[in-house]
């Protein structure tokens, strides 16, 4: 049996040695190759971690330090062939020892094969190793190759290392994340090498590659902007020169041209001698703390411009130390030379007395940490450079910290012009409101898009609608008269379409739909549209017109009445001319009758005039007449109030002018102490009849003519023919009677 060699030694050259090497395929330990034996020697000798796997079925034979990896399966594992592995390790490192047992490969490495291993002091542990596989060169082989040598050398502690060293680098690069830091780097100053991470580098158009190895200082600097270069330079020069930390702000132009904003903090370290070594540090992107610094000033001086453009001014307080400002456009405002009140009874001091109290309430209420925070409020101040009353409004807001005001901004302008606009608008809509009453104007507002109708309590009264009643468009087209209707939509249609968007302007009469009432409105309105131009709402204005339609059609009944009355006036004087100047009259006694008769006809004239030609009271006619023809004294008058329309009442005023006129001359009223008696009568039992009679006396004995003249004529036939009745002269010696019955309407 061969023998170990001295070094040969442990548990398991004891083991090998005791194993039943026959049952075995490679037979005795006596029967086994130079080859085999050398390699076990070797194997038990060495206190590294070594396996031998031999011949084809690759039986396992190992030392001392390879057993903790075997775990459980050592020592069983001693002397059994590749085939009783699991099917994963199998499947794993079959191909490995096959290759190098056929002469195909001359061995294999793997650089951190994870094992379990049963440690010392007890349980199994995750260990990392390099583990080598190489060829055992012998004779008897078939292949030349006896066996697989299996070196493993433990590396666990490197790997650990190296994944603490990687965990670390992690927990850097998050905190430098964390801190807004893009980069670090470190410069060796002597050697004039800069070692920096990739982000560093990438920042200066730096290969990350080259940069990890180390590179001059002037590969960096070409990425600096132009304008921040030397800046950069000198703030680098005076580090070197003293030690300690530095910090700066600058400007990377980035390979795409575009420019990012860094800051740079680090510190440089001196040797022993004072002299500069080397300097760390680390850049943060602050690309876009500079944009939003870039806005925040643009907003700022739009902000100024702004409040310059309004008039505004700014104020802020900090009621904790009694800190004040006030800008310029405020201390001008309130016509203080700067820097304005220094304390709040100084402010105080340059409001209007009445207003002293708001404010202070105002304030109170908004430094209160329970409220808003807000104030807005308007008050009077008396400004001390001209003694001028102004109207000031203020916003501002307060900040608060542990339930205490810190600081009272906000921001003031003059609103005098505005006040007293204000107060101009309402005095002139109190104006127009008293206008629209004294015009009887009502207003309305159409919202087209939701058909709701807003009138002012004139326009329910003008369509006849209780006050506050809701109404829609529709209620407005149900009270108008139907006759009306069709006009007033076409006159809308028109107002509402968008390519003729003409004036609304009409008018139309309306039945109230409470009152029963029909009256005249004229309405005028003006459409507004949007941008697409769809009408979208309406407003107008609504005037009531009744009197002036019905001036107009009373007008219209005048001018025909007139036409009418000129027309029988003309044949009337033409009778009475033909009449009068009948050849047997001489030509003063023609004239003189001619005028009285025409005097008759002006003075019913008059009478009708004054009543607009609507008709006359027969009270009027006869006071008339006794008024032209001797007076009270000489008349008896006995009758009601009777309405005459205008037809009966000129016939009737040239009848008794006729009469009288013939009294003045021949009859009662020619001589001292003769009287007239007119006396009349209504009978309503039917159709209103009127009965007048004329009765003289006092007067010379009448005597009856010889022939009729024409007053008697006008009187008997034509006062007949016009009343639609009939008239009877009686020429009584005691003095003359006529007796006339008459339609009162006709």
């Amino acid at each position: 049996m061969p023998a170990f060699t001295q070094l040969a030694g442990g548990d398991m050259a004891e083991r090998v040695k005791a194993f039943d090497w026959s049952k075995t395929p490679l037979g005795s330990r006596d029967a086994w190759s130079p080859s085999l034996a050398l390699a076990v020697d070797m194997l038990m000798a060495t206190n590294f971690p070594m396996a031998l796997r031999w011949g084809a079925e690759l039986i396992l034979i190992y030392n001392d330090a390879y057993a903790p990896s075997l775990r459980e399966r050592h020592p069983d594992a001693l002397g059994r062939p590749f085939t009783q592995h699991s099917d994963a390790f199998r499947a794993t490192l079959l191909g490995i020892h096959q290759d190098i047992l056929s002469g195909q490969s001359g061995g294999y490495a793997l650089e951190r094969m994870p094992l379990q291993v049963q440690r010392e002091a007890g349980g199994a542990r995750l260990a990392h190793f390099a583990v080598s596989y190489s060829p055992v060169p012998d004779k008897t082989a078939p292949s030349g190759v006896g066996g697989v040598l299996i070196s493993a050398v433990e590396i666990t502690g490197a790997v650990e290392t190296e994944k603490e060293l990687r965990t670390t680098r992690a927990r850097y690069d998050m905190a430098l994340d964390a801190a807004g830091g893009v980069g670090a780097w470190e410069w060796d100053i002597k050697a004039n090498r800069v070692y920096c991470d990739a982000r560093y580098a990438q920042l200066h158009q730096v290969d990350p590659a080259f940069a990890a190895q180390g590179l001059p200082a002037q590969r960096f600097t070409p990425a600096v902007h132009d304008e921040d270069r030397e800046r950069v330079r000198q703030i680098a020069l005076a580090a070197m020169q003293t030690g300690g930390d530095f910090a700066d702000e600058y400007r990377l132009v980035q390979a795409d041209g575009s420019v990012r904003w860094v800051a740079a903090s680090g510190h440089c370290y001196l040797d022993a001698d004072g002299q500069a070594d080397r300097n760390a540090g680390v850049v943060f992107d602050i690309t876009e703390r500079k944009r939003m610094e870039s806005q925040l000033l643009e907003a700022r001086l739009d902000r100024d411009i702004a409040m310059e453009a309004a008039g505004m001014g700014r104020w802020d307080h900090n009621p904790s130390t009694g800190q004040r400002y006030w800008d310029k456009r405020s201390c001008e405002m309130f016509g203080v030379p700067e820097p304005g009140p220094q304390d709040f009874d100084a402010f105080l001091a340059l409001l209007h007395p009445d207003d002293v109290d708001g404010v202070l309430a105002a304030v109170a209420e908004a430094t209160h940490p329970a409220g808003d925070g807000l104030i807005n409020i308007e008050y009077r101040i008396v400004r001390p450079s001209d003694g001028a009353l102004r109207w000031i409004e203020v916003f501002g807001r307060a900040y608060f910290e542990h339930g205490a005001c810190t600081r009272f901004v906000g921001v003031g302008s003059d609103v005098t012009e505005r006040k007293e606009a204000a107060r101009r608008l309402v005095s002139q809509e109190e104006t127009l409101r008293l206008a629209i009453e004294a015009a009887d104007v009502g207003t309305w507002d159409l919202d087209i898009r939701n058909d709701v109708l807003t009138w002012s309590d004139r326009c329910y009264a003008m369509f006849g609608v209780a006050p506050g009643t809701p109404v829609v468009r529709d209620d407005f087209y149900t009270n108008l008269h139907p006759s009306d209707r069709d006009a007033v939509r076409e006159a809308l249609r028109r107002t509402l379409d968008g390519r003729i968007r003409a004036d609304y302007d009409v008018e139309f009469r309306v039945i109230g739909r409470e009152d029963g009432v029909e009256r005249w409105l004229s309405a005028k309105g003006k459409a507004f549209f949007d941008a697409e131009g769809k009408p979208i709402r309406m407003i107008g204005t609504t005037v009531n017109v009744t009197d002036r339609k019905r001036a107009e059609l009373h007008l219209r009944l005048l001018v025909n009445e007139l036409n009418h009355r000129v027309k029988n006036s003309l044949a009337t004087i033409q009778a009475i001319a033909g009449q009068t100047f009948h050849a047997a009259r001489s030509l003063p006694a023609a004239q003189e009758a001619f005028t009285a008769r025409i005097i008759a006809l002006s003075e019913a004239h008059d009478v009708l005039t004054r009543e607009n030609w609507e008709g006359a009271d027969l009270l009027d006619v006869v006071d008339r007449l006794v008024a032209l023809h001797g007076g009270e004294g000489r008349f008896v008058l006995n009758g009601p109030s009777v309405r005459l329309s205008p037809r009966p009442a000129l016939s009737l005023s040239m009848a008794l002018h006729e009469l009288a006129t013939n009294a003045v001359k021949y009859g009662a009223l020619s001589r001292q102490g003769g009287q007239v008696t007119i006396s009349w009568s209504v009978d309503y039992s039917g159709v209103p009849r009127l009965s007048l009679c004329w009765r003289e006396s006092g007067g010379p004995p009448v005597i009856a003519p010889t022939r009729r003249g024409f007053g008697s004529r006008l009187i008997e036939r034509g006062l007949a023919s016009e009343l639609s009745g009939e008239a009877r002269i009686d020429f009584k010696p005691e003095g003359v009677e006529c007796a006339i019955t008459a339609l009162l309407d006709c």
